[in-house]
């Protein structure tokens, strides 16, 4: 979520092009085309419906209830 926000800032506020956000933040380019091509922030339940058929590791598995929880607190905040 607040990398989303990032994004935002940095190409309507700083003008940055898509290549040099992904540098300063540290992540792909395509994440960020994919971030200012949906225009919303990721949410719980977005990514539920992408990754809800996917079998995930026990590891994985005991993290995600952590996760979710995590982008309802900054939701909220």
């Amino acid at each position: 979520m607040a990398q989303f926000h990032n994004i935002k800032f940095l190409t309507e506020v700083e003008g940055l092009s898509q290549r040099p956000i992904a540098t300063k933040l540290g992540i792909s380019r395509n994440i960020v085309s994919k971030y200012l091509k949906n225009n919303t922030a990721p949410t719980t339940l977005l990514r539920k419906y992408v990754y809800g058929t996917k079998e995930f590791s026990p590891e994985t598995k005991r993290v995600i209830p952590i996760i979710d929880q995590w982008l309802e607190d900054d939701l909220k905040s």
